[in-house]
């Protein structure tokens, strides 16, 4: 099998994975149940698994996958909501493989925009700030960062690209009124903390089994 039919094969592999992960529900963010999903927790594993070209087949594959079965945020927000975990995969799989400037500056933009038009509590950027500063710290000194502080650094910066462009929709196309935002920061921050803890603890276990899976550049 050559290199880019397994490319291919990966690629299809983890988008239906990545679907199927969709239909595990972990709790109610804003409404209807399974909103946020078990395929948080994917979102690093895959942006750091494919390339930027193939993260983004594999985001057009999930995102039709997402939308033929109804899962995850598609039923609240329709198609803008295909855009959640595909950003996250991308701007994360560029982060990887390109730089983490990529990541960096887009959370750095999600923290503006929910500074300017949510009107909600300054609490609810405090994951902001702790990605923010992890990605910079390894994209300045990545020689002197372990490859567990990259990884989580990584599983952090992806899953908060996707809680950004969730934010933008949650402000712009559903009005979220400022008092929820105090109600859901809890909520919030357990669903991110699942999410870095569950996808770097999954990097981190790929990284020790690549010299028998033959993953190379995880």
């Amino acid at each position: 099998m050559d290199s880019r039919t397994r490319r291919l094969a990966l690629v299809a592999l983890l988008s239906s994975l990545y679907v199927v992960a969709n239909a595990i529900p972990i709790d109610v963010f804003i409404g209807g149940a399974g909103f946020i999903t078990a395929g948080i927790i994917l979102l690093p594993v895959l942006a750091r698994l494919l390339r930027p070209k193939d993260s983004v087949v594999m985001a057009l594959l999930a995102s039709l996958g997402l939308l033929v079965f109804q899962l995850s945020i598609v039923p609240v927000f329709g198609f803008y909501g295909l855009l959640i975990p595909s950003s996250a995969i991308v701007i994360g799989s560029l982060g990887t493989y390109r730089s983490y400037l990529y990541p960096l500056s887009y959370v750095l933009f999600g923290a503006e925009w929910y500074l300017l038009f949510s009107g909600g509590t300054p609490a609810w950027l405090v994951p902001y700030l702790i990605s923010i500063l992890l990605l910079a710290v390894v994209q300045s000194r990545p020689a002197r960062v372990s490859k567990s502080t990259e990884l989580i650094a990584h599983s952090l910066g992806t899953t908060m690209c996707e809680l950004v462009t969730l934010n933008i929709g949650s402000v712009s196309l559903l009005h979220l009124p400022a008092e929820l935002w105090t109600v859901i920061t809890p909520l919030m921050f357990l669903e991110r903390t699942i999410a870095v803890v569950g996808g770097s603890s999954i990097l981190i276990a790929l990284v020790r089994a690549k010299g028998v899976l033959r993953l190379g550049g995880i």
